[in-house]
């Protein structure tokens, strides 16, 4: 099962923006408080203006980091009653039906805040006529106001409202592809495991299970005829030490951000040149080129393989091995001045049991080609050509 991964957390637009209205609704309360103080001998009792736009700043405080939740009815109602009662004891209030009318859609579901508007808007509109008793010619004026009132309200609110869920829809794409993308690297990286483990199973059963089962099978020759043991011991821990220079070849393969695919294959030839009487040279041409890694490993087992199989039987006396880099492709010579042999015979017992057809299959399934040129008494020539 795949874990959730988590989006960096990032506030919405309305959210970073948010203060500004915020700041704008405590002014208005401010400047409410200012208009009522300077017409305070002609309009009434300041203290309970003062003290009912007090509680309103308290009642809003939460609101500033509000949730759209439904159970935040019941608080605007406490919120619409004092404002009523301002307008009740002052005409100035009129001047917050914004905050209000916002906040009902910034804090309320779509529906409950098309419909709390509408009611506040009667409300509002009832008190309105009690307070100020207008003409009735003003009546008509004032019933397209309320009206145009409500309507502006609820298209900015479902404005705002398309807004919203158009940035919650945004942010539930972008984690969903969040998520994919982390699924998707991690089915590559189980998809590589597995081609590396399936890669290895075969290195192992050409090399070490074949050189266990040639161990085996001399040892329980040499049991059942003590009398011709000596040969089997010697073939014995002569394939011993090639299954450890083998498995030692594995493990050092196995390690290839060590050094590059021309330093491994130096470092190869270094060592194979120290452990043997032929003289050996390794060149590099072109300009490297980076390649898959089973590419890369494929070559140097391919460099591997062809040292072993001249070591054992060609009795040279000079190798080379060349690099090459070329547009699109590289190729990898080894030739020697050995014995030779005939390519259309029959090839010979390579003790390791990889072998050129072994060599040929792995390189095929990448891509590329294999060609061994040799004549009995004039040397062999390998080459080895893979796609970038």
């Amino acid at each position: 099962m795949s874990s959730p991964v988590t989006a960096s957390p990032k506030r919405h637009v309305w959210e970073q923006w948010e203060w500004v209205w915020h700041t704008a609704a405590y002014g208005l309360l401010g400047l409410h408080a200012l208009i009522a103080w300077d017409n305070d001998v002609r309009n009434g009792p300041v203290g309970w203006i003062l003290a009912l736009t007090g509680l309103l700043a308290v009642w809003y405080a939460p609101l500033v980091r509000g949730r759209r939740l439904p159970g935040t009815l019941p608080y605007h109602l406490l919120g619409w009653i004092m404002w009523t009662g301002l307008i009740y004891l002052h005409p100035a209030a009129l001047m917050l039906a914004g905050l209000f009318y916002l906040s009902l859609f910034l804090r309320l579901p779509i529906r409950q805040a098309i419909a709390s508007a509408g009611v506040l808007t009667v409300v509002v509109f009832v008190v309105a006529l009690a307070t100020f008793n207008p003409d009735v010619v003003w009546l008509p004026s004032l019933l397209i106001f309320a009206g145009l009132l409500l309507t502006a309200a609820t298209v900015i609110g479902l404005f705002i409202n398309a807004l919203i869920e158009q940035s919650h829809a945004r942010q539930r794409l972008v984690d969903e592809l969040t998520q994919t993308r982390a699924d998707l690297a991690r089915a590559e990286r189980e998809a590589g495991t597995l081609a590396e483990r399936q890669r290895l199973a075969r290195e192992i059963h050409d090399t070490l299970a074949q050189d266990f089962t040639s161990i085996v099978m001399h040892l329980t020759a040499a049991r059942l005829n003590p009398a011709t043991a000596d040969p089997h011991l010697q073939q014995a821990e002569q394939t011993a030490r090639e299954g450890l220079n083998e498995a030692r070849h594995l493990v050092w393969a196995l390690q290839p951000e060590r050094a590059s695919l021309a330093q491994s294959i130096e470092q190869l030839a270094t060592r194979w040149g120290t452990a043997n009487p032929a003289r050996v040279q390794f060149t590099v041409t072109g300009t490297p080129a980076p390649m898959l890694p089973e590419k890369e490993g494929a070559l140097l087992r391919a460099a591997q393989e062809a040292l072993t199989n001249i070591q054992k039987h060609a009795r040279a006396h000079f190798v080379t091995l060349t690099l090459s880099y070329m547009k699109g492709m590289v190729a990898l010579d080894v030739a020697d001045d050995g014995c030779g042999f005939d390519p259309a015979g029959v090839v010979p017992d390579l003790g390791s049991g990889y072998g050129l057809k072994a060599m040929r299959e792995r390189v095929e399934a990448l891509g590329g080609t294999l060609t061994v040129e040799s004549q009995p008494g004039k040397g062999t020539a390998l080459a080895v050509a893979l796609p970038v």
